[in-house]
């Protein structure tokens, strides 16, 4: 099978390469603006004009034929332009997000394909949730639960996005001296809540080591910025070299791509359950059944930092250890990539002739 599919977040596409791998299809993805000028890829149109397209379809100079190197993940990805596109008559056309999904829905319609949603966030209302072109799709596959599924009358799962277990694998922390409390892309400093309950914190443990992985955006680096980190595998060892989890985000986190990391890498997960959980916002993630409060993680939603100063304090080396342990085995007790890509298989089933 042939699978083309529209590209905005390069984790996700991850997904759906470890995915195609499974089920023995072949992914591509569009390049070149002919995609954008005949209005088949229009992400962001309406307020950027063509700059977004251009971020993400003009060719680059380190492209081969038909190929483009993927530094994040270490690998190879098919690019078709508009052209060859037509004449490969791709048999699934997949779009994920929904600017892109009228486009991207006639495109099939074009050469005869299946189109389907790929959705790494689902929205929290009705109204929100009628930008996704259900009416076009002939298939779903979704990372975050769906508030309201009885809105949808498409075969669809709802599957963890796939991600690689050895860039991600568990190993037990060496805890030192000082103890390494790692945040990472938890929108700092825009998620104002989160940051500053962090550098709260950080400020009555100077003994600890604090450190920050991400963008600031327009903000200036505090002195706990880490830097980026552009390869997934170092993001996993990163992980794997700090000895306790720091993750307070609590908007637009669909799938939550980092917190499930860090549970597959096993570390106790300090943060804000109560997004996870439903909490907030009276819709569940799908990342909060691995929240289990004392055992693989701790939620401060409604702590003081004293309080949350005095939890930390209370995990010495062997609990961390412990509580790692518990992480890394609750990631793999709630997710089988393996099975899941059975009921995707199961559902192509349903929808391909």
């Amino acid at each position: 099978m042939r699978v083309l599919a529209d590209y905005h977040h390069h984790d996700l596409w991850e997904s759906l390469e470890l995915l195609c791998e499974r089920l023995g299809f072949t992914l591509y993805r569009p390049i070149g603006m002919d995609w954008f000028d005949e209005e088949y890829w229009n992400f962001e149109r309406a307020w950027h004009g063509d700059a977004i397209a251009r971020q993400y379809l003009e060719p680059w100079g380190s492209d081969e034929p038909g190929r483009r190197w993927d530094p994040s993940h270490e690998r190879w990805l098919n690019i078709v332009t508009l052209e060859e596109a037509r004449d490969l008559k791709p048999d699934i056309v997949i779009s994920s997000v929904d600017h892109n999904h009228g486009g991207f829905a006639r495109f099939a319609k074009e050469v005869g394909a299946k189109f389907g949603l790929h959705l790494g966030n689902v929205r929290f209302g009705e109204i929100d949730m009628a930008h996704d072109r259900w009416d076009l799709a002939d298939f779903g596959i979704l990372t975050s639960l769906l508030p309201f599924p009885q809105l949808v009358r498409k075969p669809y799962v709802v599957v963890h996005q796939e991600f690689s277990l050895e860039d991600f694998r568990h190993e037990p922390p060496n805890v030192g001296d000082p103890i390494v409390i790692a945040s990472f892309v938890n929108g700092f400093p825009e998620n104002k809540e989160g940051y500053q309950q962090f550098r709260d914190v950080a400020a009555l443990m100077p003994d600890y080591d604090w450190r920050i992985h991400g963008a600031y955006g327009s903000a200036p680096l505090d002195e706990y910025a880490a830097g980026n980190i552009n390869r997934c595998a170092d993001v996993g060892q990163a992980m794997r070299d700090s000895d306790i989890a720091w993750h307070t985000k609590q908007w637009s986190d669909g799938f939550g791509h980092v917190i499930h990391n860090w549970f597959a890498v096993g570390r106790p997960v300090v943060g804000f359950a109560s997004y996870y959980n439903g909490g907030f916002t009276g819709f569940p993630q799908l990342a909060g059944a691995l929240w289990v409060e004392g055992v693989t993680s701790f939620d401060i939603s409604y702590k003081t930092p004293d309080e949350v100063r005095w939890l930390l304090g209370s995990l010495d080396a062997e609990r961390i250890e412990r509580m790692s342990a518990a992480a890394a085995a609750r990631f793999r007790e709630v997710v089988n990539f393996d099975e899941e890509a059975e009921q995707i298989r199961a559902m192509f089933a349903q929808v391909l002739p």
